[in-house]
């Protein structure tokens, strides 16, 4: 999937989004212990804006990057995945101190993590769009415009207008805490 030669070249972009999060998770959860209250709301919206754009959109950069790179579809998707997954992954590990493992291991189906699953594909459609637009800026005979990265933005895009639509998401948290309940019962 990712060429060993290109290994460095393609994880670089990952590694970045990573650290901007990683900085920007610990820059946000630190800026309470700043005892002057104007330095530490500061702090908490720079660093807040950052963490979230950072999981929430770095995938953006992430594929775009790959694709001009030439690293192949799956590669790129892989890739586009790995900021998202390291936070679900510390969500999942931080509800270990009050449930069991298994049950923690479901909450990568909640309704949030769905929303952001859907929002990483949209990303992909339209990094695509852009990664093109660069190639063919750079002389590569490239069309820009194709069905597939249109209908994986049209198709996340009506997913989550659909899921927010019906019940304004409530729904989808409804079902996940069905789910829940059918597997493990009320909880402890």
């Amino acid at each position: 999937m990712i060429e060993p030669g290109n290994t460095k070249r393609n994880i670089y972009p990952v590694f970045l989004v990573l650290l901007v999060a990683v900085i920007s998770h610990f820059g946000y959860f630190g800026s309470r212990h700043v005892g002057n209250d104007t330095i530490h709301q500061l702090m908490a919206r720079i660093f807040g804006t950052t963490y979230f754009l950072s999981i929430a959109f770095g995938s953006l950069y992430v594929f775009t990057t790959a694709y001009v790179r030439g690293l192949p579809l799956p590669g790129r998707i892989l890739l586009s995945f790995v900021v998202p997954f390291v936070w679900m992954s510390k969500e999942v590990l931080r509800l270990t101190e009050s449930h069991p493992f298994v049950e923690c291991l479901y909450w990568y189906l909640n309704p949030l993590n769905v929303w952001l699953v859907s929002l990483t594909i949209l990303e992909m459609g339209i990094a695509t769009l852009i990664a093109r637009t660069v190639l063919r800026r750079r002389g590569q005979p490239i069309k820009v415009v194709t069905m597939a990265p249109i209908v994986v933005i049209l198709g996340s895009l009506v997913f989550v207008i659909s899921a927010y639509a019906w019940g304004k998401g409530e729904n989808l948290y409804v079902i996940f805490l069905q789910g829940y309940r059918l597997l493990f019962g009320s909880g402890i």
